[in-house]
């Protein structure tokens, strides 16, 4: 096979792979948690 022939492939590849996951984090986004972070009692007192 000719080195131009596997070039294109392998970019194709990664071209295809970058696409696919592209595609998936936009149609299939993460689920939303709620985060809870107790404050230091520092932050609480009035100065």
């Amino acid at each position: 096979m000719p080195d131009t022939v596997k070039f294109v492939l392998v970019v194709g590849s990664l071209v295809g792979a970058v696409y696919g996951s592209a595609w998936m984090l936009s149609h299939f986004p993460p689920q939303q948690t709620e985060i809870v972070k107790p404050l230091p009692s520092e932050k609480l007192r009035a100065k």
